[in-house]
């Protein structure tokens, strides 16, 4: 069964027991289920998905 986030003040913190990354555009700590990996640039760069609209 997956982990549920928890939220506080408006943004959506990780449950203690769900993998996470940091994502390298906005440098926050995301669910691993947000990640996306772009691979056309070298080498692949790994964001989140908000991020991800943004660059595209």
């Amino acid at each position: 069964m997956p982990a549920k986030s928890v939220k506080k003040r408006g943004t959506k913190v990780a449950a203690p027991d769900e993998i996470v990354f940091k994502c390298r555009f906005c440098e926050k700590s995301k669910p691993l289920d947000e990640m996306v990996v772009i691979t056309k640039y070298f080498p692949p760069v790994v964001l989140c998905r908000d991020c991800e609209k943004k660059v595209q």
